[in-house]
């Protein structure tokens, strides 16, 4: 992507969210089955879903491998200070990408808002315990400010609320 971004004179940037920002910034997190991501570039939104589709292409992936469908669980005016950098491609030095990823408190935050659905795997409940952990948030309180923190305006929803109790007990569990 930043190669084919690069031949075209362009900046392109995206945001990673979920397991593959976890992935980029924890060692407990070994798979991801896409990229939760968002095109951040101003005005070259559909030059960057070119070069995902080139990508996609050269290696063999799914059409769908990265889904901007998490723009529903970011964050309303969500700006740099939400994320860290990931890297420049192709390189650090010539580069037409550059990644940024959630940083672990946000996506504690995004985890906790996505409770109100379970999964097969319940995967966003163990990614929450771990988040929770690295964030040394052990509490309902603590938790329930980590979402506020990221999302003031919106209330944490009835399923993910019944869970708190619970997950804090995990995390502390995890804790040790």
């Amino acid at each position: 992507m930043g190669q084919y971004l690069l031949d075209r004179k362009a900046l392109g940037e995206i945001a990673i969210y979920g397991g593959s920002a976890i992935l980029f910034q924890f060692e407990w997190r070994k798979t991801s089955q896409d990229v939760d991501a968002r095109v951040i570039s101003d005005g070259n939104h559909g030059l960057v879903i070119e070069a995902v589709q080139y990508a996609a292409k050269r290696l063999g992936l799914s059409s769908s491998w990265l889904s901007e469908s998490v723009a529903m669980y970011a964050r309303r005016n969500e700006d740099d200070s939400d994320r860290v950098s990931v890297g420049l491609y192709p390189s650090p030095v010539r580069f037409g990408l550059r990644v940024t990823a959630a940083k672990a408190s946000y996506i504690l935050a995004m985890k906790l808002k996505a409770l109100e659905r379970t999964t097969a795997d319940d995967r966003d409940y163990e990614d929450a315990i771990n988040l929770g952990v690295e964030c040394g948030v052990a509490t309902v309180d603590g938790l329930r400010e980590v979402f506020r923190k990221f999302f003031a305006d919106d209330e944490l929803p009835f399923a993910a609320e019944l869970r708190l109790r619970d997950l804090a007990q995990a995390i502390q569990g995890r804790s040790g």
